[in-house]
């Protein structure tokens, strides 16, 4: 009896696929060394041993670590609008949505890829083309946040001084997401600090409104 293995055995990936997936396990692994360890920690050699890329294939895709950080901050723009979207949908209609709203921004703020975001804004200066970048992904972030208020805050969003008073809420989450790493903060510290927050922040929303 003979056996079609054809019908079976997976198709092989084509050289621009596989392309494809390398670039992506470096930009992933570039983000991890980002938001764990900081950019001054951040090396070719280690995001290719992390990424379990050989050498060879980094310098291939990024022969140097400002190309490496150039696309990472590209890649980032697309997670972190991934990363506030794709949860919008969950949230709870009526009074709860602010709450819920403000604890999605906070996600969003503490998550993986926005500590990605603040080690490059506060330590990846000095090369104008990765400045550049910074700048278009600081103003695509600010701009994503602005576009968003009218489906995170339905309810209160058209009211005098609203808008003051979130990006009032968003430096605090900034702060606090800093301060996280800075003073090494455990989680139950965090999560109490944050829920301290929410409560002033929704007592100022409320006045603002």
């Amino acid at each position: 009896m003979t056996v079609n293995l054809s019908s079976t055995s997976k198709p092989r990936r084509t050289q621009e696929e596989r392309s494809a997936t390398t670039r992506r396990a470096l930009l992933e692994a570039t983000i991890d060394v980002l938001a764990e360890e900081g950019y001054a920690s951040l090396t070719t050699t280690k995001v290719a041993a992390r990424a379990q890329v050989s050498r060879g294939a980094q310098v291939h895709h990024f022969p140097t670590k400002g190309a490496l950080v150039g696309e990472a901050i590209q890649y980032l723009i697309g997670q972190v609008t991934e990363s506030l979207l794709s949860k919008v949908g969950s949230l709870p209609p009526g009074r709860a949505r602010t709450d819920g709203a403000l604890d999605l921004l906070w996600d969003t703020y503490r998550g993986r890829t926005f500590q990605a975001v603040i080690q490059l804004s506060v330590a990846g200066g000095g090369d104008p083309d990765i400045d550049e970048k910074l700048a278009t992904l600081n103003k695509v972030v600010a701009d994503l946040i602005r576009g968003s208020v009218p489906v995170l805050f339905p309810e209160v969003a058209n009211f005098p001084h609203f808008e003051d008073a979130l990006y009032t809420a968003i430096n605090t989450m900034t702060g606090l997401a800093v301060s996280q790493r800075v003073a090494k903060l455990s989680e139950a510290e965090v999560a109490g600090r944050w829920r301290r927050t929410k409560a002033q922040l929704l007592r100022l929303i409320t006045e603002a409104t």
